[in-house]
């Protein structure tokens, strides 16, 4: 909830400033302490000059045997889809671009399970 005070703060250069308030609502400034392995992923090189992206996900869900891997371009067409074996609860792979991107900016999801993760990914060659 955001709460906007009457303008009571004035200032000769930069004229009338409201005061401005956050509140959490959702208890997010509490964290409970987990016992649970929190997974991560982990893409490199970033920058890329468009050759090869290693990935990383830790920690996969129980009973996922497979992620999927889409590189997205700045419209939104998917332009590389990977499906990907976990090993071990792990996924460490290497993935050959080939050249296949052009220089701009893309969207990497990763779906392992009901996890879904987004990095950015810059393509520089």
């Amino acid at each position: 909830m955001v709460t906007r005070t009457p303008n009571t703060v004035s200032d000769p250069l930069w004229g009338d400033m409201c005061l401005l308030t956050t509140t959490c609502s959702f208890g997010m400034a509490e964290e409970e302490a987990s016992t649970a392995t929190e997974a991560r992923m982990a893409m490199y090189p970033n920058p890329n000059r468009g050759d090869q992206l290693m990935l990383n996900v830790s920690s996969v869900e129980e009973g996922v045997e497979t992620v999927t891997v889409d590189i997205f371009d700045a419209y939104g067409k998917r332009a590389i889809a990977r499906t990907i074996a976990v090993q071990d609860g792990f996924v460490n792979t290497v993935i050959d671009l080939d050249g296949a991107l052009a220089n701009g900016l893309y969207m990497v999801s990763i779906t392992a399970g009901s996890t879904a993760y987004n990095e950015r990914l810059v393509i520089q060659k």
